[in-house]
C-alpha cells in the first residue's frame, strides 16, 4: 500500500470534484487506487537553472519513434501515456527510458488487478505498488489464486521482468477490496453533507485495518458534534456496504481547523 505520503501527493479536486477511481484503472498522471503517481509541477527555474533544464529536457519524439517504443514496451497502450511518460522524464531530469521503466508498468498492473477483481469479487483483498524508484508489487488474497489469475500474473511478469510482484494467500480480513472502497466512499460524503464541515480527507489505512476521516471545521466542535460526525461515517460505510462492515473495519475520525485543500478527498485502498 501506499504510505502516507503518497497517498497525500495529489490535488484534492482530482478527488472531491467527482473525479473517483474505483478500481486501478487510469492514466500515468492519474490518481491510484492502486498506484497513484501525481507529480507536482516545478517552480519556473532561474537563470542559473535554465541550462540545467534544458539539459534534462527529453526531445520530443517523431511519429516512428513514438511507434516504436510503443512496439518495445507493451505496457505503454496510447500516445497519450507516452506523453505522460515524457513529462515526468522533464520534470525529474531523467531519461524517457527512466521514466518508461519507473511508470509505465504500474497501469497494466492496476488494469490486471481489476480485471482479476472483476472475475472474482471476493478474492482480491488489497494490492499496491512501491515507491517510484522501487519495482516491486503485491497482491493479497483472501483464498487460494484462480487460474486465470496466475494467468494474468504470469503475463503482467512475462511483459515487466523488472518487476518483483508478491502474492500471499488466506488474508481474510473479513471484508474485500471493493467493499473498502465503498466504504470509504459512504464515510467521506456521510461526514461531508453534516452540518458545520467545511471539507474532509478519507482513506483506508491498510497496516491499522481502518478508514480514516479527517474533518476541517471553522471551530472544535462539541463532545456531541464530535459523536454525531463519528456515527455519520459509520452510517455512510454501513450503508454504501453492508450493515456489519465496521465490526471488522473500524473507523478513526478526527477534527482540524487547518486547510485540507492540498490533500485527496477520499482515496480507495491501494
Amino acid at each position: 500500500m501506499m504510505n502516507e505520503n503518497e497517498r497525500r501527493a495529489s490535488p484534492k479536486n482530482r478527488w472531491t470534484r467527482w473525479y473517483m477511481w474505483l478500481a486501478y484503472g487510469g492514466g500515468i498522471l492519474g490518481v491510484i487506487a492502486v498506484v497513484v503517481v501525481i507529480v507536482a509541477m516545478p517552480a519556473a527555474p532561474s537563470r542559473d537553472d535554465e541550462s540545467v533544464a534544458r539539459h534534462h529536457s527529453v526531445p520530443t519524439l517523431t511519429p516512428h519513434e513514438a511507434a516504436a517504443l510503443m512496439r518495445q514496451h507493451p505496457s505503454i497502450s496510447s500516445l497519450a501515456e507516452l506523453d505522460d511518460l515524457q513529462f515526468i522524464a522533464n520534470q525529474d531530469g531523467i531519461t524517457l527510458d527512466e521514466s518508461i521503466m519507473r511508470f509505465a508498468w504500474r497501469d497494466d498492473f492496476s488494469k490486471m488487478v481489476t480485471a482479476i477483481a472483476d472475475d472474482h469479487p471476493n478474492s482480491v483483498v488489497d494490492a499496491g505498488s512501491g515507491k517510484p524508484d522501487r519495482f516491486s508489487a503485491w497482491i493479497n488474497f483472501s483464498g487460494s489464486i484462480s487460474g486465470n489469475a496466475r494467468d494474468a500474473i504470469d503475463k503482467f511478469q512475462s511483459e515487466n521482468p523488472h518487476v518483483t510482484v508478491s502474492l500471499q494467500t488466506g488474508k481474510d480480513p473479513g471484508f474485500t477490496k471493493r467493499e473498502v472502497e465503498e466504504a470509504v466512499i459512504g464515510a467521506h460524503f456521510a461526514v461531508m453533507a453534516e452540518d458545520g464541515v467545511q471539507d474532509s480527507v478519507t482513506y483506508y489505512d491498510s497496516d491499522a485495518i481502518e478508514i480514516v476521516v479527517t474533518v476541517q471545521m471553522a471551530t472544535p466542535p462539541s463532545g456531541e458534534k464530535l459523536s454525531s460526525l463519528e456515527k455519520a461515517a459509520e452510517r455512510g460505510a454501513a450503508e454504501a456496504t453492508r450493515p456489519d462492515i465496521t465490526d471488522n473495519l473500524a473507523i478513526s475520525l478526527s477534527v482540524v481547523q487547518h486547510d485540507l485543500s492540498g490533500t485527496d478527498g477520499y482515496r480507495a485502498p491501494n
